[in-house]
């Protein structure tokens, strides 16, 4: 048997679907085994012994992570836009579900797990990295708004 031999842009493609489907898997088998899929999200943030004290506030440095985040998961390009002020941090993008399709057929689930993985992401800042987070689904666009949060 002869296996293809594929192209350094057809790999990048297959490994962001791998990696959205691994989340999106491992979610789905989390909350069967009684773990909500924003919970897993939360704990999959806070089980990588992230120095929080290092972000602290940072909207630039928690910028990059998830710049880097986005990119590698969802493969935007220039449809990924960031805008970084001193006040905030924004992140528009194109649908997460709508990137992710694919997988989230092949598993056999919705737009709302995605949208609870990144509750849950966020919710790990929320409460150690001292920003406010809010986030925004829709059918056109998603949108990730940072803010420090004061005192």
């Amino acid at each position: 048997m002869a296996f293809p031999q594929y192209d350094t842009e057809s790999l990048a493609r297959m490994r962001m679907q791998e990696c959205q489907g691994t989340m999106i898997g491992a979610a789905l088998v989390a909350a069967r085994a009684g773990l909500p899929v924003e919970e897993f999200g939360y704990r999959m943030m806070m089980d990588q012994g992230i120095r929080w004290e290092r972000i602290q506030g940072d909207l630039e440095k928690i910028g990059y992570v998830f710049y880097e985040h986005y990119q590698t998961t969802y493969g935007f390009g220039e449809a990924l836009h960031v805008e970084l002020t001193e006040e905030r941090l924004v992140f528009s993008m194109p649908p997460l579900a709508q990137v992710a399709a694919g997988q989230l057929e092949h598993w056999k689930t919705g737009a709302e797990t995605l949208h609870d993985l990144q509750r849950g992401y966020w919710r790990s800042l929320t409460e150690n990295a001292g920003v406010a987070v809010e986030l925004e689904f829709g059918d056109d666009a998603d949108r990730v708004t940072v803010t420090r949060r004061s005192g």
